[in-house]
């Protein structure tokens, strides 16, 4: 089974967190992804499970470099957000026909959040931050949510959910975040929650 450990906060000073990443870190890519979150009924949604459908564009040229569909389990944890993930990687060429099978499976998009991503990695910690991060569409509402950090670790081998929290946790306090910085809440419902339709 692959799990995600992931530990994700808000982040208010753009220029000082970048900088102090880009000191010790490894830059794997700079992209601007397209999260469409589907549901059935809200049948997920109320479950605690994500399906997304994700695009990412190259952040110069704008040409799409990944397509990913997602389906996320219920989340469990304290101070960190451990979710099991199943991913498949969807050629671009595939993308229209597979939005097609979508729909007539009867899911519906709930929202599609857009977001400037910057991946790095350091000491076997995932980074991945987001700038800029919005609601770009449902129905006929957009809404800004602002600037997060996510540090995570990925793996299909058993772990100790303390061991990866502390771990995650050591390395954002040396970037001066505290456990208040901690988001528990995905970005679909950070999204449906400012704009009044947030209800499980």
């Amino acid at each position: 089974m692959f799990k995600e450990y992931e530990v994700k906060v808000v982040v208010r000073d753009v220029d000082k967190i970048s900088k102090m990443i880009k000191e010790n870190s490894l830059l794997l890519k700079k992209i601007i992804q397209f999260d469409t979150y589907y549901d059935y009924k809200k049948t997920l949604f109320l479950k605690d499970e994500h399906l997304r459908l994700r695009v990412e564009y190259d952040q110069d040229s704008r040409q799409v470099k990944h397509v990913e569909l997602t389906w996320k389990g219920p989340r469990h944890g304290k101070d960190i957000e451990i979710r099991e993930d199943i991913s498949i990687q969807i050629l671009p060429g595939d993308l229209k026909n597979l939005e097609r099978i979508l729909k007539r499976l009867g899911f519906e998009p709930l929202a599609v959040i857009k977001k400037i991503r910057e991946r790095y990695r350091v000491n076997n910690i995932e980074l991945e931050f987001d700038k800029n991060v919005e609601l770009v569409k449902t129905k006929d509402k957009s809404a800004f949510l602002g600037s997060f950090l996510q540090a995570s670790v990925e793996t299909s081998i058993e772990q100790d959910p303390r061991n990866i929290k502390n771990k995650l946790w050591r390395y954002l306090g040396k970037l001066g975040f505290k456990y208040s910085d901690w988001i528990g809440k995905s970005y679909i419902e950070l999204a449906l929650e400012k704009i009044g339709k947030f209800k499980r």
